[in-house]
């Protein structure tokens, strides 16, 4: 006969998966991305069983680039669950972009018993992990398993980093007494700021005319964008962002849009012409500032950032403040409201012609659409008008980006998203998968390439199994067009990197979607009538664009310098 006492015992007892999960969620993980198998199966349940939404995605990859991407427009903790061995590399490309990208993300990784390593599964997970910028950590104390949990999920949100939290299927069996846990997230102190450096700071602003403000992702995560607005209004200055932080300030009257590459010829002449340059957030890395040539020599350049190390790493700068771009900006009002007038700044009738008459939207170009091929910039501004303005953008990589980054809109900066920091092409399709399951209310869309849409195709069955609404607007030109306007005017082939046409719209209806071939504007009437049925499901634009065409912003940043 079994005894009450031993009874009670059992009851608040479990193996440690159980203990894994319980710990994700109190601490507050809304969702989880995977693909599920032996060694990370029951964590994975029992994450569902308590109230953690899963979505199972085709490959590991891909399941990592929708939680890349979730949790950069939810600010949630967001989990990934793979399982041991390949269940891991497989997904190492993601972890190293959300590495570049300061992205939070925990990754549930099984892993084989501890000390295995003569099992097919076994290899170093923390070398592999940690040489793409990630953070390794392993439960290997059963007793400690929900602290541990805990902690490393509190170091993602923390430092902003992947946490891999290796799962040896040994220890995830043993039963240990259920912990009673905490049910909040941690909490992130601010470093407050120094003192000195805000005076040089606010002095120096006070001695400028033409001020301009650039907000990078740091200003994103930070939520900066009312300080920020305020403090520009406050002082007059003109606004701009990194192709990072595209779609804060949107519909501000004297924002610039994208600094660096994809800038409009008004955001270059402008941008040249400020006296002083306050950098949020922003690594002024060669593509923000094309290669030097946007900013002045005269201007004064100050650099705000949370990270002291990444001050000064790309320019030098002539004034740096380590602190949170919102914290920052707050602190710069405050004082300027005790410091007496400010000049009224270069906000003129003038500056506002310039910026409307020299937009990108109003620039003027050559068409190069013939019989078979579309001009990749008519077909983004039809799209662009066609399309709900309601809208989350995520944008794989390539050399269609400046188009979508020129000629879509973005409602808002939660309408934008682009994960190449790692410079790999694929990402974009799961990429959009998580944006659309984390922001349903939004149409998502996305601009991809052939090739990078052909890497993640798989994941095509993935948006239709959840129903996602989703536009998937391909540039197809049937090449890696990167390398074929890289080699090619250096007088090479390009053959190798060049393919015969692929038929999305077809491969759209053999998956359940629907889509349609663009070679002129008159082939966009699907998509209206699409559009216009409320936009529900995925559709592909399958864009026959010019494979001739070098985009200029191309031809002139490509250099060995961009590896």
């Amino acid at each position: 006969m079994t005894s009450t006492a031993s009874l009670e015992k059992v009851a608040h007892s479990h193996p440690v998966w159980r203990e894994v999960a319980r710990a994700l969620a109190d601490i507050g993980a809304k969702r989880c991305f995977g693909l599920v198998g032996g060694a990370n199966f029951k964590v994975t349940l029992a994450l569902t069983e308590l109230g953690v939404d899963f979505i199972a995605a085709r490959h590991e990859g891909g399941a990592v680039s929708m939680a890349d991407v979730a949790a950069r427009l939810s600010r949630h903790l967001t989990i990934v669950s793979v399982t041991a061995g390949p269940g891991l590399t497989n997904a190492i490309t993601g972890i190293g972009e959300c590495a570049k990208s300061d992205t939070p993300l925990l990754v549930l990784a099984g892993d084989v018993v501890l000390g295995d390593i003569h099992s097919a599964f076994a290899f170093n997970q923390a070398e592999l992990v940690r040489a793409v910028g990630g953070v390794w950590r392993q439960i290997a104390d059963p007793h400690t398993a929900y602290t541990d949990t805990w902690r490393a999920a509190s170091e993602a949100l923390r430092e902003r980093k992947p946490v891999v939290l290796s799962l040896p299927v040994d220890v995830q069996e043993k039963t240990v007494s259920a912990t009673l846990g905490k049910k909040h997230p941690p909490i992130n102190p601010r470093l407050p700021l120094n003192a000195a450096k805000l005076d040089e700071l606010v002095a120096t602003i006070k001695s400028s005319n033409r001020p301009l403000i650039l907000a990078g992702h740091g200003a994103v995560v930070a939520d900066a964008e009312p300080q920020l607005i305020a403090l520009a209004d406050r002082l007059g200055a003109l606004l701009a962002t990194s192709v990072q932080a595209h779609g804060m300030f949107a519909g501000h009257p004297w924002t610039l849009g994208i600094a660096g590459g994809f800038s409009s010829p008004a955001a270059a002449e402008l941008i040249a012409q400020s006296d002083m340059i306050l950098a949020f957030g922003m690594s002024l890395n060669m593509w923000t500032t094309k290669k030097g040539k946007l900013i002045s020599q005269y201007a004064q350049l100050v650099q705000i950032d949370v990270e002291k190390g990444r001050i000064g790493v790309h320019r030098p700068v002539d004034l740096e403040l380590e602190g949170d771009a919102a914290v920052v900006a707050g602190a710069v009002l405050r004082a300027l409201e005790s410091a007496g007038p400010v000049v009224a700044g270069w906000r003129s009738p003038d500056v506002a012609d310039v910026i409307n008459a020299k937009s990108n939207r109003n620039l003027s170009y050559d068409d190069t659409s013939d019989d078979e091929h579309i001009d990749p910039r008519s077909l983004s501004k039809a799209v662009n008008d066609i399309l709900p303005k309601d809208r989350t953008i995520v944008v794989d990589g390539g050399h269609f980006v400046g188009w979508v980054a020129r000629y879509l809109s973005v409602p808002d900066v939660r309408g934008w998203c682009i994960p190449i920091a790692f410079q790999s092409i694929g990402l974009g399709l799961a990429g959009a998968i998580g944006a659309a399951v984390t922001q349903p209310e939004r149409l998502t869309v996305l601009a991809v390439g052939d090739g990078g849409f052909l890497m993640a195709i798989a994941e095509l069955e993935t948006a239709v199994r959840l129903k996602t609404r989703l536009c998937i607007f391909i540039y197809n030109d049937s090449a890696y067009s990167a390398e074929v306007h890289h080699f090619v005017p250096e007088g090479y082939s390009a053959a190798m990197a060049q393919f015969p046409v692929t038929d999305f719209a077809a491969i759209a209806r053999g998956y359940g979607a629907d889509g349609v071939v663009v070679r002129t504007l008159a082939d966009l009437a699907q998509l209206r009538r699409w559009v216009d049925d409320g936009a529900h499901g995925v559709f592909i634009i399958d864009g026959r664009i010019n494979p001739t065409l070098i985009a200029d912003w191309y031809r002139e940043i490509f250099g060995a310098a961009n590896l």
